[in-house]
């Protein structure tokens, strides 16, 4: 059984992956001793992702670096929970010469959340400078958002989405995209061609997330790549064959059926021909889309860790080859 835990609400906060995956494997045992338990934990795709990666630290100044395998997971130092993008392109800087980081690929997971600070600080002087310097760095960027920077379903869309009546937010929106526009007209044509796909960065899905740091850190020649699936790639043993793939969420809306764990725990089963099941306590999508996401059920439960346990133990009842 491999079970995938990412957050769990209580009545006043949530609880990290971590303690989820304990409770959620504690329980499962308890219910069905003869099932062999694979626990995970995994994050979410934003800046604390690494939490849930027990590894080595190794300090980057005000950015810390997780050992995982064969890939250093980035996160803000001191329990910080969004990106300074100045600090993180001195880490970027000081990561190429790290004599702990030869042949680790940097991954940095920014989700797709706000940001303490301007996306374009996190170039040294310019992108083509960044690029230069970073020439040296196997770079990968997570993001749980395909929006492109800019354009009608772009970055500064977004923030106008629902609340189009707001007339001040729709002119604070019209101003990013003006100051977006100038930024990637420059910086687009610096970039070498794809021959595959939007020929601007700017339109390349994903480069809209956090503000436009993915967007800022693809120009330096990061690449961009889903969270979901990359972050269980770091955690899930070698050779890991379930039967069943579960995934323990807070909430399942369309977007976390497209980018959150669900996602990634439906693709693993996929790939093994085995059912995938979802836990969450607010499931906001139908069940055509469920099946569509190659989702087999979706179990919806109530907030707290007992709850969870509870819950888990239905799961494993219902679902357990050795009921």
């Amino acid at each position: 059984m491999l079970l995938i835990s990412d957050s769990w609400p209580l009545e006043d906060k949530t609880l990290p992956p971590g303690d989820a995956a304990s409770i959620v494997a504690s329980a499962w045992g308890d219910s069905n001793p003869a099932d062999a338990v694979v626990s995970i934990a995994v994050g979410d795709g934003g800046p604390r992702s690494a939490d849930a990666v027990v590894g080595e630290v190794v300090s980057l100044g005000m950015v810390e670096a997780i050992v995982a395998g064969e890939s250093w997971l980035l996160r803000p130092a001191g329990g910080g929970v969004r990106w300074d993008p100045r600090e993180l392109g001195r880490a970027l800087t000081d990561a190429v010469e790290h004599p702990e980081r030869r042949g680790k690929t940097v991954v940095v997971p920014v989700g797709d959340a706000d940001l303490a600070g301007d996306a374009t600080t996190v170039w040294e002087e310019s992108s083509e400078a960044s690029r230069a310097a970073w020439s040296a760095l196997p770079l990968e960027v997570l993001v749980t958002s395909q929006r492109p920077l800019l354009g009608l379903k772009g970055m500064s869309a977004a923030v106008r989405d629902g609340r189009e009546s707001d007339q001040a937010l729709a002119v604070a929106s019209q101003e990013q995209e003006k100051r977006w526009s100038d930024i990637a007209r420059s910086t687009d044509a610096s970039q070498p061609r794809s021959l595959v796909g939007p020929a601007r960065l700017s339109d390349v899905p994903g480069t809209g997330a956090a503000s436009g740091l993915a967007y800022c850190l693809a120009a330096a020649g990061a690449k961009l790549t889903p969270a979901s699936a990359r972050l269980l790639d770091l955690v899930v043993p070698e050779g890991t064959t379930p039967d069943l793939v579960v995934a323990v969420t807070a909430s399942l809306t369309p977007h976390t059926l497209d980018e959150g764990v669900s996602h990634a725990a439906a693709a693993i089963a996929s790939t093994h021909g085995v059912p995938c099941a979802v836990l969450t306590v607010d499931a906001w999508v139908g069940k055509r889309d469920v099946m569509a996401a190659g989702v087999a059920a979706v179990h919806e439960g109530s907030r707290g860790a007992d709850a969870l346990a509870q819950h888990i133990a239905r799961v494993a009842q219902t679902w357990s080859p050795q009921r």
